[in-house]
């Protein structure tokens, strides 16, 4: 499905570019400097070329599941559960609207592996307990957008993800230092490796 929504995703993603660099200042915020970043499921790579303007020493990887849109974002094809990195590299790894199609617990474990000490694990995700009516406009929304295969994908992975507070004690149990916040519709970690 992803290669086959590539091009449509990319074109909403640029529509939708403002978020993806109000959320890039929040990380900044958070870590002044990165020698090098990861975006894990990076989809088309918008996120990674507002990163690329906020962190620009920076070296920024984009790794995705789908070729095409490795192809996109010019990133590496790789599934989450086993990053091909080796362990305490990265200043900070994303997952921008990406946990929800992955194993949790093993895209979890080893995004810490990867993390440097003192490195951020920032997720932007959907909030799986948002009202039932902003989840049936997004499918409506997103099946005119991008199509009906994913809308219908979006709407069972949705309701099937972990809580903001279930990643969060996930995190916690890990030793990272945990901040969790949601909206109706999103939810936002940021974990710190000490």
């Amino acid at each position: 499905m992803w290669d086959e929504i590539s091009k449509r995703y990319r074109s909403w993603s640029l529509d939708h570019r403002w978020f993806y660099y109000l959320t890039g200042l929040d990380v900044k915020r958070r870590v002044c400097h990165a020698d090098y970043i990861l975006d894990i499921g990076s989809g088309p790579g918008i996120f990674a070329e507002e990163l690329g303007i906020l962190f620009p020493d920076s070296e920024i990887i984009c790794l995705d599941a789908s070729l095409e849109m490795c192809k996109l974002s010019r990133g590496v094809r790789c599934g989450a559960s086993f990053l091909p990195f080796k362990d305490e590299i990265f200043d900070i790894v994303t997952f921008i609207f990406s946990l929800h199609e992955l194993e949790v617990d093993l895209a979890l474990e080893e995004a810490k592996r990867v993390l440097k000490r003192n490195g951020i694990i920032y997720v932007v995700d959907l909030n799986r307990d948002a009202p039932k009516t902003i989840k049936s406009a997004s499918k409506l929304i997103l099946e005119k957008i991008i199509g009906k295969d994913y809308a219908e994908h979006l709407e069972k992975t949705w309701n099937a993800f972990k809580s903001c507070e279930e990643i969060a004690e996930k995190l916690k149990a890990k030793g990272l230092e945990v901040e969790c916040g949601k909206t109706f519709q999103e939810i936002r970690i940021v974990a710190k490796k000490l």
